[in-house]
């Protein structure tokens, strides 16, 4: 990795509050045929489900194949990251991600030192002081951290054990680092949908501009004036 960015300096007890720690989980990789039923009592073998909805385009009601699920607390939505993930509906391995609180970041731009920490926490079990591993990936964009995991997993699977059971921590590391990864995944779908979402509203708003322009010309407007006006010419 070049360079040798540092996160501005912080808090750690504000990191800490502010940890991603989320009730609300994405759930994708849905198959387009399961109903909300079957997802649901998927989703309800980690524990109770306050709410669930399923992505769909707002024109076509076409499904989009994710959806995002509220468990009562943070323990359970994690429970679910650990558990859940994989489970295989109708012939699909669910992918299960924290859907974020805050706006998405750019591809480039760092995860940040909250992201960080929860991701530590998911690997640990518990949300531990900020080493200097999690300050290092805190400072680094998703698309850097994709290039570190695409280069250690290179070598291939075996490779990779191999290299995790003689350097201490990369372990952790890889799997701290593919946690971030799917937070930033979960993110930027959660933000395609809030577009198509403004999208459409902003659309149907305009729709409803343009039939009430239109109902006032065919109704007392420029219509009934051109019916009057031709009524009352004479051809020759």
């Amino acid at each position: 990795m070049e360079g040798t960015t540092t996160m501005p300096s912080m808090s750690l007890a504000a990191a800490a509050a502010n940890c991603r720690c989320s009730r609300v989980v994405f759930v994708g990789n849905i198959p387009y045929h399961a109903s909300e039923a079957e997802l649901r009592e998927a989703c309800e073998l980690i524990g109770p489900v306050r709410s669930l909805r399923l992505a769909a385009d707002p024109a076509t009601g076409k499904r989009k194949g994710y959806a995002f699920v509220e468990y009562p607390d943070d323990e359970t939505a994690r429970s679910a990251l650990r558990n859940l993930g994989g489970h295989t509906l109708r012939g699909r391995d669910l992918r299960v991600r924290l859907a974020r609180r805050r706006g998405p970041r750019g591809d480039n731009d760092p995860v940040g030192l909250e992201d960080a920490i929860h991701a530590a926490s998911l690997v640990s079990g518990a949300p531990p002081p900020p080493d200097p591993v999690t300050r290092f990936l805190a400072a680094r964009s998703p698309r850097e951290l994709q290039e570190m995991v695409a280069a250690l997993e290179g070598g291939g699977a075996d490779t990779l054990k191999l290299l995790e059971e003689h350097v201490p921590g990369l372990a952790a590391v890889m799997e701290q680092a593919r946690h971030l990864l799917d937070m930033a995944a979960g993110d930027k779908a959660a933000a395609e949908e809030a577009k198509s979402k403004k999208r459409t509203a902003a659309e149907a708003s305009d729709d409803d501009v343009r039939r009430a322009k239109v109902g006032k010309v065919e109704h007392g407007g420029f219509r009934d004036k051109i019916a009057v006006s031709s009524a009352g010419v004479t051809c020759f």
